[in-house]
């Protein structure tokens, strides 16, 4: 938090999706005025994932416990160096990184989801705190996981009545 008597937060994000096509990094400055939530991005980059990335990632489901937990450190150090270029590259000072990581497995039904991408590692590597895993809490209380962001589109477009998000799998919030 940049200050808490503002509620202002700047904020790295991390997004990889179903397509593999590389990782979403943007800059958010989250600030609280008139009691109403406002967001700039003044910056994001894709950076695309290169051949060896986009195979480990999609063989990933079918990996031994010990490969896939190797996957999961190795891949969180990746994003690390990712967001440390990104940063440098733009010269910015956020106050945490936000993760979502790459989802692997993802049944809520069955009251399992998997992310890889260590948060730890990020961590180790930026020396930001970093939040992350945003799926397994909604699904251990009987949710879906998914979509991510209802209560975001609410607080930051709360005069819309529904919210369409065009990713690899499209859903509606309202």
């Amino acid at each position: 938090m940049k200050n808490s008597e503002t509620k202002s937060y700047r904020v790295v994000g991390l997004m990889s999706g179903t397509s593999l096509d590389g990782l979403d990094i943007a800059y958010c400055l989250f600030w609280e005025e008139n009691n109403k939530w406002r967001f700039k991005i003044p910056v994001a980059h894709t950076y695309d994932y290169p051949q060896i990335w986009k195979s480990r990632l999609r063989s990933a489901v079918s990996m031994s416990g010990q490969e896939l937990v190797q996957l999961n450190n190795e891949y969180g150090r990746y994003l690390g160096e990712l967001a440390n270029t990104f940063i440098l590259d733009n010269s910015l000072h956020p106050d945490l990184i936000a993760s979502h990581g790459h989802t692997v497995f993802h049944q809520p039904e069955a009251g399992l989801t998997f992310q890889i991408g260590s948060g730890a590692e990020i961590t180790a590597v930026t020396g930001i705190t970093v939040v992350c895993d945003f799926r397994s809490q909604d699904v251990a209380l009987g949710g879906q996981g998914a979509p991510l962001v209802p209560i975001g589109d609410k607080m930051l477009f709360g005069e819309f009545d529904f919210y369409l998000n065009l990713g690899g799998f499209s859903n509606i919030s309202f």
